[in-house]
């Protein structure tokens, strides 16, 4: 295969040879064209593994009346970008799984519980659906379901349309079994499809946190802090840390504008930061202290 150098050589060799000067706009034109297919390929490299394709399935089950998918993890995905792409918290993504909170740890192949709105599923095909844009639905039948329970009162979708779209012969199903009931954009979730929950007050938390540190150690520390600084998620105080009491409340300063805002420790700062990151801050109480940059110097006390 033909390297740079070689590229080089050539333009040199014939840039000497006044006969051939007129082959001067070939070799420059071959050269940006070699230039072009190696950057090419290095930005292929680089490029973001998507958090839902066409190519996969999501699992969907109804528990009190909400619908929840179980989103497939792939290699590189992390909480932060998968929190992001279904416009949900990151507190509520530890919340419908607890084991975060103590292991963040993402393992490929494993399945995350999401809430989603109605709004995100695509029951029917538009004359503008495209079938490489979605990612399909798949419910997932429970004990004492039937399928017109399934259709009517949770989808509101007939039943002859998902006998035909199942190819289904008959209304008998049976626990475990999935049946195709629309699909999800791979665009991901907007945050106006989801509603907007009030603001946790700093003021109770601070009366939450001076009450906990009569019972528990008080430390103060410093470090880096870290924050979605393009998350548009609004209304949650909370953080995760290394060391922090999970539940407990933490106290964080911004010594630059002299800011304090308390939160809720939900969980552990997961694998793969820094060292140096103390503390990951929730969107809504970083803009709060005042912070600019993804990353800032932060003072915290916190109850361990």
């Amino acid at each position: 295969m033909l390297c740079f150098e070689d590229c080089i050589f050539v333009a040199k060799e014939i840039n000497t040879d006044h006969t051939m000067c007129n082959f001067k706009p070939l070799i420059i034109c071959f050269l940006c064209l070699w230039t072009a297919v190696i950057f090419g390929q290095s930005v292929e490299k680089e490029r973001v593994v998507p958090v839902l394709t066409f190519k996969d399935t999501l699992i969907l089950t109804v528990e009190d009346g909400k619908k929840m998918v179980y989103h497939p993890v792939k290699p590189k995905q992390t909480l932060f970008s998968i929190s992001k792409f279904y416009s949900l918290s990151l507190e509520d993504l530890y919340d419908l799984n607890q084991g975060f909170r103590t292991d963040p740890t993402l393992r490929t192949g494993t399945r995350i519980k999401i809430s989603i709105p109605n709004k995100a599923i695509l029951r029917y095909k538009t004359p503008n659906f495209k079938g490489w844009r979605v990612a399909p639905i798949y419910y997932m039948v429970q004990d004492g379901d039937n399928l017109f329970q399934i259709c009517k009162r949770h989808f509101a979708m007939p039943v002859d349309t998902i006998m035909k779209r199942n190819k289904m012969k008959s209304q008998n199903i049976r626990p475990g079994q999935l049946i195709l009931m629309g699909w999800m954009s791979t665009d991901g979730i907007l945050p106006e499809w989801r509603p907007v929950k009030p603001a946790t007050e700093s003021n109770s938390l601070k009366t939450r946190f001076e009450a906990e540190k009569k019972k528990h150690k008080e430390v103060d520390a410093q470090g880096v802090c870290f924050w979605q600084r393009d998350s548009k998620e609004k209304g949650d105080l909370y953080a995760l840390h290394r060391d922090a009491l999970i539940g407990s409340i933490i106290a964080v300063t911004n010594p630059i504008y002299s800011r304090t805002i308390y939160a809720k420790v939900i969980g552990r700062v997961p694998d793969g930061y820094e060292r140096n990151i103390e503390l990951i801050l929730s969107p809504e109480a970083a803009r709060k202290i005042g912070a600019k940059d993804p990353r800032f110097f932060v003072k915290l006390k916190y109850l361990k």
